[in-house]
């Protein structure tokens, strides 16, 4: 089902109008999306009740401090009975997916709503863009400069379309026009627009150009970013080398949407290494560098997550070393999951490839 929505508001608001109808209309208890508060234009995960509070609502501004999936996954960890709409980017969805099969979360309340990602810029840039415009969201989507200027790997972003959600907000081909068109991908979100209302229309004209477009671009960026970073990674020397930076951190690990486990190897007694340990090591070598175990840090993480990495590039964003951190994690996971023929959110019924054993033997 595809339905024009607030024909008469620039796209920004007519998708705060939307939002808002779900709330008013009993459609969603609630509604998870990016907030900017009186303190700050930086937008964050707000879950919303009051339908008057979402005039403050910026779902389409491009920032993401963090990986929404995270918070979204604490609001949906059971059920209790209240539909939560939550709006999130692709690779958010995708993320959330992955935490659904893993029991972190339960998507059946879930109203799940996603836009076409144009991507993201860090922080220190969108409140840049924010201090010069009152309305960065149009800005954003009005200009091509601006939409260069989102991470690297939103950049190298391949699967910028959502997919297995209720409601697509399409905002490719959407420039010249003002409203939002609402495409639904579920029962769910086919019932939601049927109550909702709206004219029911086709999709936006120029809206396939526009994906070839950015497309086309993102694939320039994408083998650029994959051939330097298999070079960084070409021997244990060269890969020790750029990541010789790290502090031990862990940023990148909490920032993981699907970095899922509970308690983490690296922060217990395993590595938290006695005196004589250290001394023993640096008896052995001549001197031991602290923190430790930096290169089995990151070689252990990529064992753990590169089959579900969703290329959301927060690890980079967050890394005080500057380490490119996501171009090593998605050229690596872009290898192990076409060895595997899996994506990462895109079959919500398909278990982890590391948790199933296939063989062509018979069984009699």
């Amino acid at each position: 089902m595809i339905v024009e929505f607030e024909n008469t508001l620039n796209t920004p608001d007519a998708v705060r109008a939307f939002l808002k109808r779900l709330l008013d209309d009993a459609l969603a208890d609630a509604v998870l999306t990016a907030f900017a508060s009186p303190h700050s234009p930086l937008p964050m995960p707000t879950l919303m009740i009051d339908s008057q509070l979402l005039d403050r609502a910026v779902p389409l501004a491009p920032a993401a401090p963090l990986n929404t999936a995270r918070m979204a996954a604490r609001v949906l960890s059971k059920d209790i009975g209240k539909r939560i709409a939550v709006v999130l980017r692709p690779c958010e969805i995708r993320a959330l997916i992955e935490m659904e099969k893993l029991s972190q979360c339960t998507l059946d309340p879930a109203i799940l709503i996603s836009m076409d990602c144009f991507g993201r810029m860090e922080n220190d840039r969108y409140l840049e863009l924010a201090a010069t415009q009152d309305d960065p969201e149009s800005a954003f989507y009005a200009t091509p400069d601006l939409q260069e200027a989102v991470c690297p790997s939103c950049r190298a972003c391949l699967r910028f379309i959502p997919e297995n959600v209720d409601v697509t907000l399409c905002l490719a081909g959407q420039s010249d026009k003002k409203g939002v068109t609402l495409v639904s991908g579920s029962l769910k979100g086919e019932k939601v627009l049927k109550k909702l209302g709206g004219t029911s229309t086709d999709l936006p004209l120029g809206r396939q150009a526009d994906i070839d477009r950015i497309m086309a671009r993102r694939q320039t960026h994408r083998e650029e970013m994959t051939t330097g970073a298999a070079a960084r990674m070409a021997d244990m020397a060269v890969f020790q080398q750029t990541i010789a930076n790290c502090l031990n951190c862990y940023n990148c690990r909490v920032a993981c949407p699907v970095c899922y486990c509970k308690e983490c190897v690296f922060v217990t007694d395993v590595f938290a290494h006695r005196p004589e340990i250290l001394m023993g090591r640096a008896m052995k070598k001549g001197a031991v560098k602290i923190p430790t175990d930096t290169t089995m840090f990151h070689l252990t993480r990529m064992a753990h997550i590169a089959h579900a990495c969703v290329g959301c590039g927060q690890c980079s964003s967050v890394c005080p070393s500057s380490i490119p951190v996501a171009d090593l994690f998605i050229t690596v996971s872009e290898k192990v999951q076409e060895h595997y023929g899996y994506i990462p959110g895109q079959d919500p019924q398909r278990p982890w490839p590391f948790l199933v054993v296939e063989t062509d033997k018979q069984v009699e």
